[in-house]
């Protein structure tokens, strides 16, 4: 699945912030980076997004939870949690 600024389904119009793959063998868990740091979609490059060179990049589950728990409440103490979470993998 994949989920775009507000943490809903992303349509295929729709920037992808973060994604969900779901394998035979384990799943795989991404969210978009900017620099080797999660992107903030509401922080201070927000109004450059569509010229930054964004990738999404594979991550744990627990960074993943806390990015989008972050995306569809903007709750800042969430978007930290994954930042460190991200981090120290």
């Amino acid at each position: 699945m994949k989920y775009n600024k507000k943490g809903q389904e992303a349509d295929d119009k729709d920037k992808v912030f973060a994604e969900f793959i779901e394998g035979s063998v384990r799943k795989v868990y991404k969210v978009l980076t900017f620099n080797n740091l999660i992107y903030d979609p509401l922080g201070t490059d927000s109004h450059r997004e569509k010229t930054l060179n964004t990738r999404l990049k594979s991550t744990d589950k627990r960074t993943f939870d806390y990015y989008m728990h972050y995306l569809q409440d903007g709750n800042r103490i969430y978007i930290t949690r994954a930042q460190r979470s991200f981090i120290n993998e």
